[in-house]
């Protein structure tokens, strides 16, 4: 059977993608080469702009829990700042039942998934778009739409993702179940998160995010992958993340570390990401937030995008590079100038974290402000110059 579209990948752009396809009525496959539910290494925060912008999330059996707020920590772990909403800041989840969840809604829409379904090669040809798979069959397509991560076989071969170790970062992180009246001792019914700016000296941030009766802890390095030096070694930086969390009673003393798991992140947009019957979306794009790491929202709108822009192409009968490009243009409309505001400001966050935090200790507002832009719940453009503002005075007074 030929599908008018092919979605490589169901995490939650290649879900959200295949979604939005089936409802303007055209024939999607959706494929994964893991066997589903599959876990992904990930925090499990789901920002709630992106709730806000996707209202149907809200009803998933996969958000178990939201987050009020958190504390901030300095470098040196002499200051921390506390901030707490009366409205949620995060969503919060676990990865292996949300991508469940987002594959079986593009499925009740009319897609059809097969997941344990590797790609192996990928061929543009004038008349079609034909992908081959490990298990020997083949398929032939008008447009594929890569949603396979950030080491995208599909950005690969269509000559698309780069090449450059500046544009990846790495993570390790374990989540660990707990019962809900331990969760509840810990952090409390808001689920307050914490977040450690620079642990040990790493260009990144340690975080500790509950849910609803688990935690997931992680350390993120922007520059892991440059980094020259043999002793960083970001498994041990984990595991005295840990040790340092249980010490300071932010995790009890009963949790044993065994299974962290570790996660390359792109941290920079592909220069192009679309070419003749084939756009990119989420990771597969290196759309994500640069400081942060968040990636889902950048996932579902970059999704949503595609599906229209694919469509679009179908039923004009042009799946011309040309044609395609508009996919570009539109992601850059709608969050590009957040991405690329990030990545500027991505240096002197490494630079100057501790004097950030120390204005944040200073004034409750700024705090506010960095706080809600970290966790996602704002988009930075629509705060800049309140926190510029914010910055200035702080600096002067």
């Amino acid at each position: 059977m030929k599908y008018d579209v092919v979605v490589v990948g169901a995490g939650p752009s290649g879900s959200t993608a295949a979604k939005n396809l089936a409802e303007r009525g055209i024939n999607v496959l959706l494929i994964d080469k893991d066997k589903f539910p599959r876990n992904k290494s990930c925090g499990g925060g789901v920002p709630m702009r992106t709730i806000t912008r996707f209202p149907y999330l809200k009803d998933l059996p996969s958000i178990d829990s939201y987050s009020y707020g958190g504390f901030v920590y300095s470098q040196k772990k002499t200051g921390k700042t506390k901030i707490l909403k009366t409205t949620p800041v995060l969503a919060n989840v676990l990865r292996s039942r949300f991508d469940q969840d987002l594959a079986n809604l593009a499925v009740r829409k009319g897609a059809v998934f097969q997941d344990d379904k590797k790609v192996t090669n990928v061929e543009i040809n004038s008349d079609c778009a034909q992908l081959s798979f490990k298990d020997g069959t083949s398929l032939k397509t008008n447009i594929i739409i890569g949603a396979d991560g950030t080491y995208s076989l599909i950005a690969k071969q269509a000559g698309l993702s780069s090449k450059s170790k500046k544009t990846k970062g790495l993570c390790v992180l374990e989540e660990f179940p707990l019962s809900e009246d331990v969760m509840d001792e810990y952090f409390t019914s808001d689920r307050l998160c914490h977040i450690h700016s620079k642990f040990n000296g790493i260009r990144g941030y340690g975080w500790v995010f509950p849910k609803k009766n688990h935690v997931n802890v992680g350390i993120i390095s922007y520059d892991y992958c440059l980094s020259s030096d043999p002793n960083i070694n970001l498994n041990h930086i984990f595991k005295e993340y840990f040790l340092y969390l249980k010490k300071e009673k932010i995790l009890p003393s009963i949790l044993q570390n065994n299974h962290q798991k570790g996660g390359v992140l792109p941290y920079q947009p592909h220069v192009k990401t679309y070419s003749e019957r084939l756009l990119l979306c989420g990771d597969a794009a290196g759309l994500i937030n640069p400081i942060s790491g968040e990636g889902i929202y950048y996932a579902l709108v970059s999704g949503e995008i595609a599906a229209k822009i694919a469509s679009d192409s179908i039923k004009h009968q042009d799946t011309s590079e040309e044609f395609l490009s508009r996919y570009q243009r539109d992601w850059k409309n709608d969050f590009g100038k957040d991405i690329y505001l990030f990545l500027k400001s991505k240096n002197q966050w490494g630079k100057s974290g501790d004097k950030i935090i120390q204005l944040m200790n200073k004034d409750p507002k700024f705090a506010e402000m960095i706080f809600l832009i970290m966790v996602g719940k704002v988009g930075v453009r629509e705060m800049r110059w309140k926190l510029l503002k914010r910055y200035i005075y702080n600096m002067i007074f």
